[in-house]
């Protein structure tokens, strides 16, 4: 887990009117707290917007004045409801002896084999709750999926035991491959154009007057 220091000093922070010129020159009011303690000092708000961006899930050295040097996690993070920014942090002072809760995201390794057969890959949780002591803590939990086949499923169980333990019930699944669906093939049916109708022709006006020439010659030559 990556380790952060934190140079502040102690910070005598009066009333909410104090605050608040604290954040319009750039600041972030903070506070580390634990057993018997609950100090307040300030971090240049840029700073704070690095840290949530990319190490969220790291210890922080506390240094505070130079002389004391607090282990600690980035418990909670307070935003402005309206405007989304950083009013306050929450750094918890980690005791060696007690186990912390917090959340990690879980990665992957490797494809399952199951998606090379036209499997689809399906993610059900993307984060852990765990509980760890502060020597043991993670900012991730890897999960190797290249054995897993369609039908198969990747539960918690599944994870190889380190020394932390996972609050979430045994049989929760984590991933699976599904079989895909198969299209229905829509099969349209042609018709056939109806043949032309092999009756006698109905004879037109001009045949008819030939056929009546024709009888009339005939009973002339009579």
């Amino acid at each position: 887990m990556k380790i952060i220091i934190l140079k502040v000093e102690k910070r005598v922070i009066v009333n909410k009117k104090h605050i608040k010129s604290l954040r319009e020159y750039g600041y972030t009011p903070c506070i580390v707290y634990g057993k018997n303690k609950n100090i307040k000092f300030v971090l240049d708000s840029y700073l704070v917007e690095k840290i949530i961006k990319n190490n969220t899930l790291s210890k922080f050295i506390v240094s505070i004045n130079h002389e004391i040097n607090l282990t600690t996690i980035l418990k909670e993070i307070q935003y402005n409801p309206m405007t989304d920014q950083i009013m306050h942090l929450d750094f918890l002072e980690l005791n060696p002896r007690k186990y912390i809760t917090y959340e990690v995201p879980i990665k992957s390794i490797g494809k399952a084999k199951g998606v090379y057969k036209g499997g689809e890959y399906i993610s059900k949780i993307r984060n852990l709750k765990i509980k760890a002591l502060p020597k043991n803590m993670v900012d991730h939990i890897e999960i190797n999926l290249e054995n897993l086949d369609i039908g198969e499923n990747y539960y918690v169980k599944n994870i190889p035991q380190k020394k932390l333990v996972i609050l979430h019930d045994s049989k929760t699944v984590i991933s699976a491959v599904k079989q895909m669906k198969k299209e229905t093939a829509t099969v349209t049916a042609t018709m056939e154009k109806p043949k032309p109708s092999q009756a006698t022709p109905t004879p037109t006006q001009e045949q008819e007057q030939e056929q009546e020439q024709s009888i009339s010659r005939q009973n002339q030559i009579k």
